[in-house]
């Protein structure tokens, strides 16, 4: 394709015409720096979807973008889309701004900067990051499983995490609990916790409580949030806040951890004949599985299922993939294997 290429100064002296504009191609936080004058913001990602609603055919559009190769792929995006008065910056906006024309600083919404990488991916944009910004999820647990799922929660801009815990961090708990450090050791976990998720995210609502799950609080905690996460490690926590999500009829998203394996399932109670925890692990009284306590978990086991865990909240509350209803995913980091095993529910459940 042949560009009809201009330097800065052309560009600038055409653009002081009537229905003659700058158009910017660069990324979002790019555009902090500084953009020409004028200019047109429209990022190379979403020139396919949005440049028909926001451009006009009948202005000469001088494109540019920082060193004159995104602007070529715009100018042939531009062209199929029937856009013909196009010229090419050719030498970018580094130029622009050594020849030190021009330049203004948009007021931009940080969200566009702080979650551009979404904002570009097919089949999710600001419509799924405003489903995040409105969901509250409720982390159980500020441990293994926690951390990791917590810091990615905060991460993708789910806008209220609170999170139960009534343990103190420990030099122990290092090797595997990441959102805690050296010098939070002796803190409630949910203070540092909460602290963590601040630093990484100040735009989104955290909540610490400094409590065991019982079954005084668990209502409450549990009826106004969208999604539990379980980052227990005792079954008679878990079968608690099995019940009470299945009385609420509330989204679950389990998970556990042995050694080098774990184990992921998502159990949703909107669904009036779901399978519940009860009917994957029938309750065997008094019996309680060894934990990491006991016998010791490869630091990186649970900070893989704790992301796994955030990955299936995320489909949850966009709307996006398939989650694992009625499977459990098995994984063995020894062997490197990932395995789905189905289930339903189960006539003889107590739960039900």
């Amino acid at each position: 394709m042949t560009f009809n290429n201009v330097t800065v100064e052309e560009a600038f002296a055409a653009c002081q015409k009537t229905n003659h504009l700058i158009l910017d191609v660069r990324a979002h936080q790019e555009w902090f720096q500084g953009v020409a004058s004028g200019s047109v913001l429209l990022s190379l990602n979403e020139l396919q979807a949005k440049a028909i609603s926001q451009l006009d055919k009948n202005t000469s559009y001088y494109v540019i973008c920082q060193i004159g190769e995104r602007s070529k792929k715009a100018i042939e995006i531009l062209n199929q889309l029937g856009f013909n008065k196009l010229f090419h910056i050719f030498q970018g906006f580094g130029e622009w701004q050594k020849q030190k024309l021009p330049i203004e600083h948009p007021q931009i919404n940080p969200d566009e900067v702080r979650y551009s990488r979404h904002y570009m991916l097919q089949g999710f944009g600001k419509v799924a990051q405003d489903k995040l910004k409105e969901a509250h999820v409720l982390m159980i647990g500020a441990g293994g499983l926690g951390s990791s799922c917590a810091l990615y929660l905060a991460a993708v801009g789910v806008g209220k995490i609170t999170i139960v815990d009534d343990d103190k961090v420990e030099l122990s708990n290092l090797q595997r609990q990441i959102i805690h450090s050296t010098s939070s050791i002796g803190s409630l976990k949910v203070e540092s916790a909460k602290y963590r998720l601040n630093d990484l995210n100040p735009e989104i609502f955290v909540e610490a409580v400094s409590e065991r799950i019982t079954g005084q609080n668990v209502d409450k905690l549990i009826k106004n949030c969208d999604i539990v996460i379980d980052g227990s490690d005792n079954l008679s926590t878990r079968y608690l806040v099995n019940d009470v999500c299945l009385k609420y009829s509330k989204l679950l998203i389990y998970s556990a951890v042995y050694q080098y394996e774990a184990q992921l399932t998502v159990f949703d109670f909107r669904i009036s004949d779901a399978p519940c925890l009860r009917c994957l692990f029938p309750q065997t009284e008094g019996f309680e599985p060894e934990n990491c306590t006991d016998v010791g978990v490869l630091g990186v086991v649970p900070g893989l299922a704790g992301v796994m865990q955030a990955t299936e909240a995320i489909k949850l509350i966009t709307g996006i993939g398939e989650v694992l209803q009625n499977q459990m995913l098995t994984i063995d980091l020894l062997s490197s294997d990932f395995r789905k095993i189905s289930y339903k529910k189960s006539v003889r459940c107590e739960g039900h």
